[in-house]
């Protein structure tokens, strides 16, 4: 711009006393020194626009709260969202995060409140997450955790079975599934059964057959339900009675999805406390149930039922069949009256700290992890209209755990009654400390030339945990809040400007502030 600027500038001055000359009396001996051509000037970008509010997602195993490798997916009514981006504006529908934890936020003029999020790592069991794309006001990070669990996981089953297929039908019956304590799931798909990818073609060659469940009389089979299973709401919760994951592939990883017109079945185990139209269930009873399709996050309630089996007296659990033309996750439900009340948590004790908590909702039909904002004195999960949606009915009972992104507790309470308020006392139990990071930016060709990097991406972490982003207080200055005292922490600096990398920065926390420089390959004009 520059450089175009003074280009024309010279032009027109040249042109001007060159007209001169012609009209001169003095028969055009008028001289025109040449134009001598200034040094270079070397200009500095402009600094990055100030970030939306964000959001930081973390993928973590649910035991170990570690980050997870994995790839996330966002959409909208079973469809891939397009008002997903990341902090420099541009779309994603997908991501694949090595270190667990990806940052993004709501495209500018999107009209939505929620977003679904599929998650899906080697050796887990995928889910999807609701996630909402609003805060208070103030409030310019939301940090979150997407907790899967390991298919070697505290009450979980899984099994794989391979099979040769030729001609796309199955020469012999296939079979997969698994029993452990009151875990159970299992699939079985009849000799001449066609198998159909998603475009509806044959699928030939070797396929793998794959089984997962949970014990549904515990917190396992709520950990592994993708979320939205009440989504739509209505008059009555939809409480789950159990869980049966049932995928399978081929050897490139595409996906059967039909059977041309067969039905397979479908088995898995229901506690024998479940209730069903005011009774505990009994063998030769049928439920209704839904399934969720992995590949959209969409929930249906399906015309089919589930019918309750044998009573095994040592697991005090019944064993359950369904038929199904499809693969999917199935999920049999009671039908219960919902709560009517608002779900409201309140903290007393200790500040919560400017990085924020995570409060986790347990029990053996919920399980719901939401952040808690720096500063906050309450949380409300739901309010009356839409308690119903997150499943919570007027007789749920939860386990609710507070703890912050290094795992450390910090209030609980136990068979809290979710339809109404909770109580906890926050205290601390783990010493830390807070610091301020520093981040300037120069030419690395004139370093009197400076950058703001008050909007910069910054985010802070320890190695295999969660990152948290770091909040702007200006001038470059950043607030790290909640450090483990005498710890090493990484702090990550996404600079948003051209010319400038994605830099990191090792710091012990110790309570002194820190600081780090940008070095920025800035564009050198001249005046000629």
């Amino acid at each position: 711009m520059i450089t175009n600027k003074k280009s024309l500038l010279a032009l027109s001055v040249a042109s001007a006393l060159t007209l001169s000359g012609c009209f001169s009396d003095d028969d055009n001996n008028v001289t025109i020194p040449p134009t001598e051509p200034t040094d270079p000037v070397v200009v500095a970008p402009e600094a990055p626009a100030a970030l939306p509010l964000v959001i930081s997602a973390s993928v973590v195993d649910q035991e170990t709260t570690n980050v997870l490798p994995a790839t996330i997916k966002f959409f909208e009514n079973g469809e891939p969202s397009q008002n997903i981006v990341d902090v420099n504006g541009e779309v994603i529908t997908e991501v694949t995060v090595e270190d667990g934890t990806v940052v993004f936020a709501k495209k500018e003029g999107a009209d939505i409140s929620e977003i679904t999020a599929i998650v899906t790592a080697d050796n887990y069991l995928g889910k999807s997450f609701v996630l909402g794309l609003n805060a208070s006001e103030g409030v310019t990070a939301v940090n979150t955790q997407l907790a899967l669990v390991s298919l070697n996981g505290t009450g979980i089953v899984a099994d794989v079975e391979t099979a040769t297929i030729e001609g796309g039908t199955t020469d012999e019956p296939i079979s997969a599934g698994k029993a452990s304590g009151k875990a159970a799931a299992g699939a079985q798909i009849k000799a001449g059964t066609q198998l159909l990818n998603a475009a509806g073609e044959p699928v030939s060659g070797e396929v793998s057959l794959n089984v997962a469940g949970a014990d549904a009389s515990s917190s396992a089979a709520a950990s592994i339900i993708p979320e939205g299973l009440n989504g739509m709401g209505g008059d009555s919760v939809s409480v789950p009675a159990g869980i049966a994951t049932v995928i399978m592939n081929d050897a490139n990883g595409n996906k059967v999805k039909s059977f041309g017109g067969d039905s397979i079945t479908v088995s898995m185990s229901v506690p024998a406390s479940t209730m069903l139209n005011g009774e505990k269930i009994k063998t030769g009873d049928t439920m209704p149930y839904s399934s969720y399709n992995e590949d959209t996050g969409v929930w249906t309630e399906e015309d089919s039922l589930v019918t309750i089996g044998a009573y095994n007296a040592e697991t005090d659990m019944f064993a359950a069949t369904l038929e199904t033309k499809h693969l999917s996750s199935f999920v049999p439900v009671s039908r219960v009256a919902p709560c009517t009340s608002a779900a409201t948590v309140n903290f007393t004790g200790e500040a919560v700290p400017a990085s924020g908590l995570y409060v986790r909702f347990v029990s053996n039909s919920i399980n719901l992890t939401r952040a808690l904002a720096g500063g906050s004195t309450s949380l409300e999960l739901a309010t009356a209209e839409t308690a119903a949606n997150l499943g919570i009915t007027e007789n749920t009972t939860v386990e609710v755990l507070v703890s912050d992104i290094n795992g450390t507790s910090w209030g609980s309470a136990a068979n809290a009654s979710l339809c109404g308020t909770v109580d906890i006392e926050l205290a601390n139990t783990s010493p830390t400390v807070d610091e301020t990071f520093s981040l300037t930016a120069a030419c690395t060709n004139d370093e009197t030339q400076t950058i703001d990097m008050s909007a910069a991406l910054v985010t802070y972490g320890q190695p295999n945990r969660a990152r948290l982003v770091a909040s702007s207080t200006g001038n470059g200055q950043f607030s790290l809040t909640n450090l483990v005292e005498g710890d090493s922490y990484s702090v990550q600096v996404d600079p948003r400007i051209e010319g400038a990398s994605p830099q990191s920065f090792e710091i012990t926390a110790d309570s002194n502030g820190e600081s780090g420089n940008i070095p920025v390959t800035c564009e050198e004009v001249t005046g000629a």
